[in-house]
């Protein structure tokens, strides 16, 4: 693929990512992490699991069906112990791209209950995953599945620069809304962003925090919140907070 196609594919994945919930066609954040994840890796199929140690707490796939039949969850629950990938990461506390093919050899894998009683119904032969730690406890991990060729070093570089990116949206989407009053000479609201930027700015994040996590500049960081403050009728960030908690 260009790079100038995989840049764009990967800018707008971040757009949809970090984008505020809402509206009709937004099924919710696992849906957004496995279509972005798909559409950058190629994959037969991915998977968003949220792990609190061996419990399973959230299980979103595409395409919808996959790993789906009589007791399937309650067999992936039960050979959860046995996955590599996830052993790794829950030792190591490193969450970054792994397959696993680094761990096991074709024999191997498949002569795993994981792999007998779940992956093979799935037909899923090859697998690389992520994992993230949750904003409010667990663990959030991403695996994109093969069925006929294993993934490339390649393909483990851009799902770890997803990762972060994840990790990020996940904290970012979780933190309590901030309050965003009309204000009360010309009723103009502040914008979705500047309302984002305000945010962060609430939860003690630097203008270079925020502009990581929103994948902007620091000084674009900076310009919104000087629209803000115009809009507020303040001049500072304090003051700008204050305001918003008075009304």
């Amino acid at each position: 693929m260009p790079v100038s196609n995989a840049l764009r594919i990967f800018s707008d994945g971040l757009a949809e990512l970090y984008a505020p919930p809402g509206g009709l066609a937004d099924q919710g954040f696992p849906a957004r992490v496995v279509r972005v994840a798909a559409t950058l890796v190629p994959a037969d199929s991915c998977s968003y699991n949220h792990f609190e140690g061996s419990r399973l707490l959230a299980w979103h796939v595409e395409p919808g069906g996959i790993g789906v039949f009589p007791g399937s969850e309650q067999l992936f629950r039960q050979h959860l112990p046995e996955h590599p990938v996830l052993a790794s990461h829950m030792v190591t506390g490193d969450g970054r791209a792994l397959r696993i093919s680094d761990f096991l050899s074709d024999r191997q894998f498949r002569s795993l209950g994981l792999y007998h009683d779940f992956y093979r119904a799935s037909e899923v032969n090859y697998q690389l995953a992520i994992s993230v730690p949750a904003p409010h406890g667990g663990v959030i991990g991403v695996a994109l599945n093969r069925c006929r060729r294993d993934f490339c070093a390649a393909d483990r570089d851009l799902l770890d620069l997803l990762r972060v990116h994840i990790g990020q949206a996940a904290t970012l989407l979780s933190l309590p809304s901030v309050p965003v009053p009309p204000d009360s000479a010309n009723s103009v609201l502040l914008t979705p962003r500047q309302a984002r930027v305000l945010q962060l700015v609430a939860s003690g994040q630097s203008d270079r925090a925020i502009a990581r996590a929103l994948g902007i500049s620091t000084r674009t960081v900076q310009a919104h919140l000087q629209h803000a403050y115009r809009t507020l009728d303040v001049t500072c960030r304090t003051e700008a907070l204050a305001r918003l908690q008075a009304r």
